[in-house]
């Protein structure tokens, strides 16, 4: 059933859920989220100030550092697409269609959905009327979802980059409906070619932004932030350091005289010694370590600066990594879910435009961890498997250095045919 704006009740029904989302504490969370990816953290903003003292603020963002951690592990290889029944056809059109896309539109992808535990990939033909996306982040739209799980529209909030004013675009199953914040009309509805709205949303876990890495570690990151700071104006205010006279006087004049030539004479009995406060240095150490720790601890990344045994085996060192594959494998398939409804709008491109047509179930998406991998290894496993058990092409991937396998199988069925064509002798007419 179409989902009509002409139709007042489904006008204010949009109203209501857009009014709903800017004023509901969620919209107000996905700021401070972004805020705190940027480093922008309550413990900066919030820190007491004290007068005629150090004032500094050290800023230390772990919160971003292992979201660029799990970015760089998971997409930092290019995502190969593979056809489960072998269509090199249906591999060359993605991989044309998606070689116009920026390079780290994936990447930017996962890391928006790890910075809000939700994200959306808006789909529209260009200028040039090339199937095309744009990745929303929940501060600039949101998608109303029925109880049959369908999203029925999805509103992108935009900002017009000369006047600075917001706009509305409502996109619907036929039209994509174009409002201004008070909901009056600024241009006529435009088709919807794709027939559905032409977005795909993207959902980290269940529980959203409760299960995220904002959530986890808010509190540590403000602690650190707070203790390092403290203990950085600590050591600046030594500068000011106070020297005590005991039995003595000295005039103004004189402490220039002494600051100058480096010299002082004490009356018998007298004594100067410097006023300083006592630091536990210890304390001080332990409390910080123990707040990293805590944040590699929960946030399941490893503390690449620890110092390890020189023989540590390659394989004891995979299995420190076990906990982040875990948690990247999960936001894989977070990630993967949005790819798989690219795929369906392409082909629904494809179809309309070139006339072709594919399956969206025939594509299986594989993702290449990005740390070090001994292809060398790998190679001598291959060689010492029996012929017939693994399939070219399944080898082919394994390899790091292989970003296409449908490809490279092409050009190795092309060097062997040139190769033949070499030796085929030549036969000359009498």
């Amino acid at each position: 059933m179409s989902f009509d704006l002409s139709d007042q009740e489904n006008l204010e029904l949009v109203k209501t859920q857009y009014s709903t989302y800017i004023s509901s504490t969620n919209f107000n969370l996905f700021q401070k989220m972004y805020d705190y990816y940027k480093g922008n953290t309550d413990a900066m903003a919030n820190y007491k100030m004290i007068t005629d003292r150090s004032n500094l603020k050290v800023n230390l963002n772990y919160i971003k550092k292992f979201i660029k951690e799990e970015v760089s592990y998971s997409v930092g290889n290019p995502i190969i697409y593979e056809s489960r029944s072998s269509n090199k056809n249906f591999i060359d059109d993605i991989d044309y269609i998606l070689g116009s896309w920026p390079s780290n539109h994936d990447s930017d992808l996962m890391k928006y959905l790890l910075i809000f535990a939700e994200v959306y990939e808006l789909y529209y033909i260009d200028e040039d009327g090339d199937f095309n996306s744009k990745i929303i982040k929940p501060t600039e739209g949101f998608g109303f979802i029925n109880n049959d799980g369908d999203l029925v529209f999805f509103i992108n909030i935009r900002t017009d980059v000369i006047t600075q004013k917001q706009f509305l675009d409502v996109y619907t199953d036929d039209f994509i409906y174009h409002f201004d914040t008070q909901f009056n009309q600024s241009e006529a509805p435009t088709n919807n070619i794709f027939g559905k709205v032409p977005v795909s949303v993207g959902q980290l876990t269940f529980e959203t932004t409760d299960d995220s890495l904002y959530k986890d570690l808010k509190g540590l990151q403000d602690a650190y932030e707070t203790n390092l700071s403290d203990i950085s104006n600590e050591i600046s205010d030594f500068r000011n350091a106070y020297l005590k006279f005991i039995g003595a006087q000295i005039e103004k004049d004189q402490a220039k005289e002494m600051k100058a030539m480096g010299i002082i004479q004490m009356p018998e009995g007298g004594n100067a010694e410097w006023l300083i406060k006592n630091i536990n240095d210890l304390f001080i150490q332990n409390t910080l370590d123990r707040y990293e720790d805590k944040m590699y601890q929960i946030a399941c990344h490893i503390n690449a600066n620890e110092k390890m045994q020189s023989n540590t085996s390659s394989l004891a060192l995979r299995a420190r990594l076990n906990s982040l594959e875990n948690k990247c494998s999960l936001n894989e398939g977070a990630h993967k879910d949005i790819l798989k409804n690219r795929i369906k709008f392409l082909c629904k491109f494809l179809s309309i435009k070139q006339n072709k047509t594919y399956d969206p179930k025939d594509i299986k998406i594989k993702y290449t961890a990005n740390i070090p991998q001994d292809d060398l290894m790998m190679a001598q496993i291959f060689s010492q498997t029996p012929e017939g058990t693994i399939s070219k092409q399944t080898a082919r991937a394994q390899f790091t250095f292989v970003d296409n396998p449908v490809k490279e199988g092409q050009l190795c069925e092309q060097e062997q045919q040139e190769e033949l064509n070499m030796t085929e002798p030549i036969h000359q007419g009498v």
